[in-house]
């Protein structure tokens, strides 16, 4: 998942598809049809099947991703039509010739409605033949969600390159939750086509294709992704019906080690993880593709009677895309009011802004690593000021949940002795998640290098001292394998020592953090 600029088409409502514009290969029958959501939406659906009825192995049902709809999966179907196999595919909401607004999730409940819509009609229709679910990127998160929260009757759940985790930093899923609040239907989910396949002609039809919406969606819906995300990883092992993995080991849309997790972790005594190397995120649509529907069907044939798989599952060990360990990543925005106690810095209160960051980089989870980042500030202070502090040196110890002690230093520029001023920063700092609030606690001390000299000390320990307890608002959620992340606002108390003269704050802003 990349976070880029789109934008999000209106509604359309439901687009009729006519039989003429669908070429039906001999010996397979095909229909169209339509059923509704739960609050009423109208939702497309299409059906392949043998001709011949006693010739149904099983059925297979296709919920797709984004930037894709029912049609682009043709060939498959027929594919396993002439195999056996009753297969049924819908057109999610906001997408193909379904209604709904072009790729709006406001809730990913939403989503498992319309799927549960869709395996009822199905169930319907077939009766008892044996029923496999297939989801594609989002359609394979839908799909897992589905199959963990709601425990449906499956004869067998494969997920192809499901968008479960991500090759992106641990923060992104917090910038997420910020960008939603702040305006849930700013543009910034994008499926790039050129990332689909490593065809050219994929990505073209793809741009030129009227039933895909060109250009992606709104923060709310990256952010109900997100969160479904989180509902995965919080209950893999209830996923326990048989289940097949499939996904490119060069997928730059979602992460494939996602897949090889989920299949470790997952409840399911039978469980096949199947990687194909060079293949990307399309995978009925790349090079390589009569392999993966080859060895899809022939699992099918393994779950409806016929033969044992005949390939070897792909390895669980080894280092895949998304495996990226061990970083940590602070980023805080606040606008601080501060009173001198002190005449020295002036009778009027200091009004100031800032940004702080703070990467960490280690071996993931608990244990000792690098720490360190950038603060800096402007405002007025006793007259217009600008503070740059560079920490970079320093070490920190990280616990698996996200507490983080750490001890850093560096020099900087700037502030009340004048913008030339250098000095020497050293802090102590600690975050620790508590429940649902993040506690935010720093203390530091400085000492003058260059510029004009204090009158006294501070706190007779170094030339400037300073310290902020505060809380941000909102729990740190598990999202993909190990990755945390949360975001929120926050209040704070601050304390300044400028040489003696005393000031103090109140901090406002927001922060987020995401590590693994």
């Amino acid at each position: 998942m990349a976070l880029g600029a789109c934008a999000s088409a209106a509604n359309p409502g439901l687009r009729a598809r006519q039989p003429s514009e669908v070429p039906v290969a001999d010996g397979i029958a095909w229909q169209q049809t339509t059923f509704v959501g739960k609050d009423g939406t109208e939702l497309f659906a299409q059906v392949w099947r043998p001709a011949a009825s006693e010739a149904v192995r099983g059925v297979f049902a296709i919920h797709h991703g984004l930037a894709d709809h029912s049609t682009r999966y043709t060939a498959l179907a027929e594919r396993l039509a002439r195999g056996g196999y009753v297969v049924w595919a819908l057109d999610m909401r906001g997408h193909g010739r379904s209604a709904g607004p072009r790729v709006h999730m406001e809730r990913i409940d939403v989503m498992l409605d319309d799927l549960e819509a869709f395996l009822t009609l199905i169930k319907s229709k077939e009766g008892a033949r044996p029923l496999f679910l297939y989801g594609h990127s989002i359609g394979g998160l839908i799909s897992s969600l589905y199959a963990i929260e709601r425990q449906p009757e499956l004869a067998g759940l494969v997920l192809a390159a499901p968008g479960i985790a991500f090759e992106a930093p641990p923060i992104q899923a917090a910038a997420i939750q910020l960008v939603n609040w702040l305006a849930p239907r700013a543009p910034i989910l994008k499926t790039p086509h050129d990332d689909f396949a490593a065809e050219a002609s994929v990505a073209a039809e793809l741009d030129r294709d009227p039933l895909v919406a060109q250009g992606g969606g709104p923060a709310l819906t990256a952010r109900s992704a997100i969160d479904a995300v989180s509902r995965v990883w919080a209950a893999p092992e209830r996923l326990r019906v048989p289940l097949l993995v499939i996904h490119g080991d060069v997928d730059k849309l979602t992460a494939p080690s996602g897949s090889r997790d989920l299949v470790v972790r997952a409840g399911s005594a039978d469980k096949t993880l199947r990687l194909y190397p060079g293949v990307q995120h399309d995978m009925f649509h790349d090079p390589g593709t009569a392999q993966v529907t080859a060895d899809l069907q022939a699992w099918l044939d393994a779950h409806t009677g016929g033969p044992a798989v005949p390939f070897a599952a792909s390895s669980l060990t080894g280092r895949l895309k998304g495996d990226a360990r061990g970083r940590a990543m602070t980023v805080e925005l606040d606008a601080r009011v501060e009173l001198p106690q002190d005449e020295a810095l002036g009778k009027d209160p200091g009004v100031t802004s800032g940004l702080r960051l703070r990467l960490g980089l280690g071996r993931g989870g608990a244990g000792l690593g690098y720490h360190g980042g950038l603060d800096v500030r402007g405002g007025v202070l006793d007259g217009g000021i600008y503070e740059v502090d560079a920490h970079l040196a320093g070490l920190a110890l990280r616990s698996a949940r996200g507490t983080t002690l750490a001890l850093t230093g560096g020099a900087g520029i700037g502030g009340v002795r004048g913008s030339t001023a250098t000095h020497a920063p050293v802090e102590l700092s600690l975050d620790a998640p508590l429940g649902g609030v993040r506690l935010l606690a720093r203390a530091s001390l400085a000492w003058r290098l260059g510029g004009d000299e204090y009158a006294e000390d501070a706190l007779g320990l170094a030339d400037e001292a300073s310290a902020l307890v505060g809380l941000r608002l909102g729990p740190d959620i598990g999202y993909w394998s190990s990755v945390r992340a949360g975001a929120g606002p926050f209040v704070a108390l601050t304390y300044r020592n400028l040489g003696g003269a005393e000031l103090w704050g109140v901090a406002l802003g927001a922060h987020l953090w995401g590590g693994n």
